[in-house]
């Protein structure tokens, strides 16, 4: 659209009566879409999508958008798993994390190719998984999709991001066979990079948490060997002498905690994504003095194309997460704490907003 004709919509816009704006959006939006369908020769399709209206407020609405393009695929969603970290922070305005409302949050999900486009390389009915928003029908791209496996169960596969996410911050730990490795912080992100340090080899295996509403879920064959509370033991942090610490809370306090729980010339993997600032640390002390490596293992760092032993693409850590889930050495179906129904959603956000309470996985089920 031309710059000239976006200042005079805006114009308009902005001298309408506040009550007439979002009715006039919609149907500009709804035009625009339209219009766009019809030059670019692609269907117009409807589906009904997760939204965050305000600040803590969530709500199931209707949207349209353009089917796909040659090389896309239109999928019906079965699951869509909640990333609890950062749509509690989108959903609660913290800091680093503020959108404009309404916005449309989830990027894991699994479903069923219901169009495919000619370049695309799929067909009607292949499982698919891939960053798609929380919505009962969307569109997968190229650089985001993966054929999910014979034998892999679709709730399963809709922890694909999630996975992603995990599986960079454990190869970026270089955890070697034998060493002590803690957890910090136990809800989905914590218990999945749990699971997998357990595969790389990480013998003895330390999950710690703030108390212990989660540690039923954190310890057992294939998990942790031991769990720590932090509620029950504040001092058990320096005892763990880890030569790994993997962060996964996403705040400062958690980042200096996890420096205190690894051995003098430890690694601390920063795994979650912190939301403050942490002014009144003293990171000197904190992690110059004792010689830590502090390692970030943010997923927006994944190259896209040049891998390397320390870092794959993201496509070569979907498609192992994958494999790793088809070969059964990874599980996370037993994570999943509440499968809801997406009409549900005010409720669920309700509890992510809380910060999940006893939940670990929450995944919504377009299947109901």
């Amino acid at each position: 659209m031309p710059d000239w004709l976006v200042k005079i919509l805006g114009t308009v816009y902005t001298r309408m009566p506040a009550g007439l704006r979002p009715f006039a959006k919609r149907v500009f939006v709804q035009g625009l879409l339209r219009l766009q369908a019809l030059t670019s020769r692609r269907s117009l399709c409807k589906g009904m999508r997760i939204e965050f209206i305000d600040f803590e407020i969530a709500d199931l609405e209707p949207f349209e958008f353009l089917g796909p393009r040659p090389v896309d695929v239109r999928v019906d969603a079965q699951f869509s798993t909640i990333s609890p970290g950062t749509e509690r922070a989108v959903l609660c305005g913290m800091p680093g994390a503020r959108r404009p409302f309404p916005y449309t949050p989830g990027y894991s999900t699994a479903g069923v190719v219901t169009e495919a486009g000619a370049k695309s390389g799929f067909a009607i009915g292949d499982r698919v998984a891939g960053r798609m928003s929380h919505s009962s029908s969307g569109l997968l791209t190229p650089a985001s999709m993966f054929r999910v496996p014979d034998g892999v169960d679709m709730l399963e596969a809709s922890y694909i991001e999630l996975g992603i996410i995990c599986l960079q911050g454990i190869r970026k730990s270089g955890i070697r066979p034998g060493e002590r490795v803690a957890v910090m912080g136990q809800g989905l992100i914590g218990q999945m990079a749990t699971r997998l340090a357990r595969l790389a080899g990480a013998d003895p295996l330390i999950a710690v948490a703030s108390s212990r509403r989660r540690a039923s879920s954190a310890v057992g064959p294939g998990r942790a060997d031991e769990f720590v509370s932090l509620a029950d033991d504040p001092g058990a942090l320096a005892r763990i002498e880890a030569d790994v610490v993997i962060e996964a809370v996403g705040s400062s306090l958690a980042i200096a905690q996890a420096t205190t729980a690894a051995r003098r010339g430890g690694r601390v993997i920063l795994l979650g994504s912190s939301r403050d600032l942490g002014r009144n640390l003293d990171w000197h002390n904190i992690v110059q003095e004792r010689d830590i490596t502090l390692i970030g293992a943010h997923i927006g760092a994944l190259p896209t194309y040049d891998a390397s032993p320390g870092r794959w693409t993201y496509a070569q850590e979907g498609r192992l997460f994958l494999a790793q889930l088809a070969s059964g050495l990874v599980h996370v179906a037993d994570m999943t704490s509440w499968k809801a129904a997406p009409a549900d959603c005010n409720r669920v956000y309700e509890v992510v907003a809380e910060g999940g309470r006893e939940h670990v996985g929450i995944v919504f089920d377009w299947t109901r």
